[in-house]
């Protein structure tokens, strides 16, 4: 065998491989981002959810212990201590409202001495391209979550 000889059983990828194989790849990703990014914002509003649920519990707690009447503060962005993720807000709807509406200015949720809350529905209401929701509705005796989600 001469110096000059090649080794043709060593076969690489050609670069027009290459780059069609990288062009899939591209392909897919693009095809499901849109799904991943839902699939994010969906995530931080049932976190959201579950953080206004807990505040609601840590709030009717604070009334029995306390003996004394708690009031959350709510608005479009939140009630205090839970902020929404970008993009999402919060409206209410009483026991006598006929539907949703964002809290006026001043709003508060009432949790009297004895555990018993206001009963209202809280809803997340994403804005813009999803107009998804998560509705979740509380139990006036006991201040409990019960999840309903569109």
């Amino acid at each position: 065998m001469t110096a000059t000889s090649v080794n043709r059983s060593c076969r690489g990828f050609t670069l027009l491989e290459i780059i069609i194989a990288l062009s899939l790849v591209a392909i897919l990703v693009t095809a499901s981002l849109p799904y991943l990014l839902d699939s994010f914002a969906t995530a931080a509003a049932d976190r959201a959810s579950d953080a206004l649920a807990t505040k609601a519990q840590e709030t009717r707690t604070l009334a029995m212990q306390s003996g004394s009447r708690q009031r959350l503060p709510l608005s479009s962005s939140g009630i205090k201590g839970v902020e929404l993720p970008t993009g999402w807000s919060l409206q209410i709807r009483s026991l006598n409202d006929a539907k949703f509406h964002a809290p006026e200015k001043g709003r508060t949720w009432e949790f009297t001495s004895a555990g018993i809350c206001e009963p209202l529905t809280l809803r997340l209401v994403e804005e813009g391209r999803g107009g998804r929701s998560i509705e979740t509705t509380f139990d006036a005796l006991t201040a409990q979550p019960v999840h309903e989600e569109n």
